[in-house]
């Protein structure tokens, strides 16, 4: 009788295993889920421990607090720090712990408030005032212009309708929260050149939302 010896591969032993597991890409995707987890619950614990949320409202002068007292200590661990930077950087801390505590505690699917009569009203003069801007109509006739554009034009009127009314049923104290943390950008500081037209465009964009949402909002 002859006996026939068999080695073991040991690198496809190991390919196996490897092949068996989750792939690289969902392996980061997990550690990156794990992570944003971890992250949020040690914001909700903060934001649970200073009483920065109440419910669904933002407790704006007990998050300020918080922010100076955590000012004053960056100030301590870095003199260099001027007193704004170190405000800043407290208040955006505190600030990111409220947001994920109210985000968390508030259902993610809510009933949408109906659009308020006077926002639906003003929907085709917006769209007007877009097709003017945009196109320079009346200048350049409808004709050359064409249909499309409008419909464009009416479309984003109607987007920008539905943001306003979203951003209203959010409240006033969430809206004055996110005014308060807006990065503020003066003209002629080298800083007032790093964003792209875009970037500007969209931050302004954002803030007449807001501001038009502080309208119709609620406390």
């Amino acid at each position: 009788m002859s006996f026939h010896s068999r080695s073991t591969s040991w690198s496809m032993v190991l390919s196996g295993i490897r092949n068996s597991g989750p792939s690289k890409a969902e392996f980061n995707a997990a550690m990156l889920a794990e992570s944003a987890a971890k992250l949020d619950a040690g914001r909700v614990q903060i934001a649970a421990k200073h009483g920065l949320v109440t419910g669904s409202t933002f407790n704006v002068s007990t998050i300020m607090a918080c922010a100076i007292v955590e000012a004053r200590k960056h100030r301590r661990n870095d003199p260099a720090l001027t007193w704004g930077a170190a405000l800043s950087r407290a208040l955006r801390f505190f600030w990111a712990c409220a947001t994920t505590a109210r985000r968390l505690a508030v259902p993610a699917v809510a009933p949408v408030a109906p659009m308020p009569a006077a926002l639906r009203r003003g929907v085709l003069a917006r769209a007007w005032e877009l097709f003017r801007s945009s196109f320079n109509y009346p200048r350049v006739p409808f004709r050359s212009i064409g249909r499309d554009c409008f419909t464009w034009a009416f479309r984003k009127a109607w987007a920008e309708a539905r943001e306003t009314a979203r951003l209203a049923g959010l409240g006033i104290e969430a809206l004055k929260a996110a005014e308060a943390i807006e990065p503020r950008v003066r003209v002629g500081l080298s800083t007032s050149y790093t964003d792209s037209i875009h970037q500007v465009a969209a931050r302004n964009d954002a803030v007449r939302l807001r501001a038009a949402a502080m309208a119709y909002a609620t406390a």
